[in-house]
Order: C-alpha cells, then structure tokens, then sequence
C-alpha cells in the first residue's frame, strides 16, 4: 500500500470484545472507543471471574480481552490518539490504563455524567481526565480530522465522528438510535455525513435478525421513550403494593421520566446511592427508607439493582407489588443472570414486567442511516450478526487485525 494512504484497522470488531479501530495517516493514528464489552459467558473474564488485582492490565492483555496493538495501554506509542463516543464500559472501561500524557478526546456533554459516576465508585478514569471537546469540535492530527457530532443514545452526551483525510473521507455513527427523545441529532448527524466514502455503522440492533435476513424472534423493545413512560405509568395506575424498578442509571433522563411518574402517582422514587449519584438523583434510600417502604408499600417506587435483590428479604413486598425491569443490569435474557432476577421475584411473588426500550438503533432504522449517509461503503460493527445488514450499497464485513487502506476501500 502507498505510504501516504489512510488505512483503517479493526483492532476488536465489537462482539464480544468491545469495539475498537484505528485510523492512520502518514504518522498519526486515532483509536477510537476504549471498553470491554458486557458479554457474560462469552469471555474468559465474566460471570463473576475478575482480573488479578495489580494485574488487571497484563491478564486483560494475556487472554485477549484488551488488544495489543492499541498504542496506548501501559504505555504510549507517541504517535495515537484515543477518540471516545460516549460513556458506556463497553467504549471507555479499559481508559483507567491509558498513560497520562495520551491524548484522550471526548465529548464535553458527557463531563458531567464522567464526574459522577467516577465520584460514585462506578468507573475508573485515569488522571488527567482529557480532553472534553464541545458539539461539532474539531481535533486535527497532521492531515487527519476528527470533528465531534452529536447522536441520540440513551445516556447525555453521545456522538458520532466526521473524519477527513486527504484520501478518505468516514463517518462513525457511534451508539445511536432514532427512537429516543432526541432523535432531530441522530438525523441531523445522518445528513451532516452524506456522502462520505465510508460509513462505519455501528449496527447492535441487527443481533435478532436471523440467517435469512428476517427477524429470529419477536421485537421486545419496540417502544420509544416516551412510551416507556407511558407505560411505566400504566403500570403504577394498577398496583397497589410497592414498585420496585431496575433501569440504568447513566439513563438521566429515563430516570427523570419515571421519577416524575412515581411522583404524579404520590409515590417517593428512591435510588441505591451509587446509582443515584451516576444518575444525577437526590433520593436515595437506606435501612430507614426500606422499613418506611415495608410499612407503606403504596407510598414508595425503588430502585433496586442485582446486587440489591436480597433486600427484598427484609422489604417482604405485599401482594400486589411489582418488579419493572427497565434495561437495567442483567441486560436481557442473553445474560444468566437475568434467570436469578426472574427466580427473586418469583420467590416473593412478585409481578415481573418488562418495560424499557434499547438505546440502539432497529435494524430498520440502520438502513435509514444508510439510506440517508449514501455512503460509497458501509461497515458494520459491533453487532452480533453484522453480516444480516440489506442495504442498497456495499457491505464489508470487516476483519480484526487485517488493515484496509483507501485505495481498497475505495475500489
């Protein structure tokens, strides 16, 4: 390959790894995501199995789970940059390695939420924090550029990136969706990237389609936001014991939504207090609130995550309590754990319901990304089956390791 030409390398495709690729021009890379991916079951660190304490790094590296390649893990290259979309761990857990003098750029419409859920005990960052850059920001390395553009997703502050080199111009959509509260961002970020050569799509949702293209099982998240909301509300109009909900405290504005639900309907809306600090919530409760809650289960709305479940021994919910689980941790039914949340509820009779929508787009809507971008090629990505995506343009399925210079990408 020519010398000066970009070239584009999957380091991780994005299942069961964590999404992580490079772009390099003439001497300066840009990596973009940074996380492990939630995949119990599926990797040699998971189901409770952690990396050895003071070695976190060289064990994540041994099996696999953090590639070797990256520039930036242990100790700097001198030539990479790290580029992140948004918060999730999947995209930035593995950013705690990265040596201080890296380069790190982020949105700045996430600092808040970074600072809390650092606060919180949640996520570990490394010090310095970065480089907060601000909606539509530029960052150049030589002749590269990287501009910030923000997409809907299910936590604040998630974008896309518009990248520009003198052979190749890419768009990566980052997490996104068209069914949140913001969806104006994700189609404003589809029509800022017409046209571009590539388009790296990342494509979660294509994970229930089946061999032949149609969907494998039925929809279970076909709700928007505001329908969840909607629906949490139908939910509370009938129960008369206590709420008990399980939902994802990065989601600041679902928690937002239900909070004010649990309001109209007289009731306290109480977190666990790590995940009240990651969600921006004053409520939390303690021993004190659980008892108030047993004696006045009506009164009351709770946060409870997995590791909380035994509490629903000392709470003894009354009948007609429910557990809402509203894409909290364990994320679905791919999970084992999501068995043990259905055995705790069964043990105390409690309804079980499903009330929540994914913070990824549906695989309809992929196609409108693409439909809309126009792009000469597309790559999907972090997805579970990123060979079931039709469009009407090309299609690479991409390999891991194996780097694709312009001129092929262009061919």
């Amino acid at each position: 390959m020519a010398d000066d030409a970009t070239v584009l390398t999957f380091l991780n495709v994005g299942h069961p790894t964590g999404l992580k690729f490079t772009l390099e021009h003439r001497g300066r890379r840009a990596l973009f995501e940074l996380g492990l991916e939630h995949s119990p079951g599926a990797m040699p660190f998971s189901l409770g199995l952690r990396p050895r304490p003071h070695r976190e790094l060289a064990d994540l590296l041994a099996v696999g789970m953090a590639p070797r390649d990256t520039g930036v893990l242990g100790e700097w290259d001198g030539v990479t940059e790290v580029f992140l979309s948004h918060l999730h761990l999947d995209h930035t857990s593995l950013v705690r390695f990265v040596p201080p003098e890296v380069p790190v750029h982020y949105p700045a419409a996430m600092e808040e939420l970074r600072r809390d859920c650092v606060a919180s005990g949640h996520l570990r960052w490394r010090d310095p924090p970065g480089n907060p850059v601000p909606e539509g920001g530029l960052v150049r390395l030589g002749g590269m550029e990287v501009r910030f553009v923000p997409v809907d997703h299910d936590l604040p502050g998630a974008c896309g990136f518009l990248v520009a080199t003198p052979d190749l111009r890419l768009a990566y959509t980052g997490d996104h969706r068209w069914h949140g509260r913001h969806p104006e961002l994700t189609a404003a970020f589809a029509r800022a990237a017409q046209g571009v050569d590539v388009l790296v799509l990342e494509a979660v949702g294509l994970g229930r389609v089946g061999e032949d293209g149609g969907d494998s099982r039925p929809e279970v998240h076909e709700l928007d936001e505001f329908q969840v909301e909607a629906e949490f509300e139908r939910v509370l109009s009938r129960t008369k014991g206590l709420v008990l909900v399980n939902l994802y405290p990065m989601n600041r504005e679902r928690v937002a939504a239900l909070a004010a639900v649990c309001a109209a309907h007289g009731r306290r809306f109480l977190m666990e207090q790590e995940a009240a600090a990651m969600a921006g919530w004053s409520g939390c409760w303690d021993e004190e609130a659980l008892a108030q809650a047993r004696r006045h289960p009506s009164r009351f709305c709770l946060q409870l995550g997995f590791a909380s479940l035994p509490c629903l021994i000392d709470l003894e919910p009354a009948p007609g309590s429910v557990y809402v689980h509203s894409n909290g941790i364990p994320l679905g039914d791919f999970d084992p754990a999501f068995a043990v949340v259905r055995a705790w509820a069964e043990a105390f009779g409690l309804e079980f319901t499903v009330v929540g929508t994914s913070g990824h787009s549906r695989p309809a809507d992929l196609v409108r990304m693409v439909e809309t971008v126009r792009p000469r090629l597309v790559i999907p990505v972090h997805s579970r089956r990123p060979w079931a995506l039709r469009v009407p343009v090309p299609v690479l399925v991409p390999e891991a390791h194996r780097p694709y210079a312009a001129p092929e990408l262009l061919a």
